[in-house]
């Protein structure tokens, strides 16, 4: 598994985020503080400048997962997907 492929997979997310005009705004705001956290752990393991820290990003994204899952199967879908790349890197 590869940063990569986390990022191509992110890519994609906000690719069907965009063409959901009905996700509530709230979800929305998770799943943009799912992909900081995502972006800042990805620096981290890049830069080896801190500590690696078990920021549990696979259970969030589980749980977004979750809570898409009966509305926007896409985002269900790409959000499981993610959850999967990230247990590989240990995020």
């Amino acid at each position: 598994m590869s940063d990569t492929q986390i990022r191509d997979t992110l890519q994609r997310l906000h690719t069907v985020l965009q063409s959901q005009p009905t996700v509530d705004p709230e979800l929305k705001g998770l799943l943009q503080t799912l992909e900081q956290d995502i972006q800042a752990a990805l620096e981290r393991q890049q830069t080896n400048t801190e500590p690696a820290q078990n920021d549990d990003l696979a259970e969030q994204a589980h749980t977004l997962a979750t809570r898409f899952a009966a509305e926007h199967p896409n985002i269900d879908l790409a959000l499981r997907e993610l959850r999967s790349l990230l247990l590989g890197l240990g995020l």
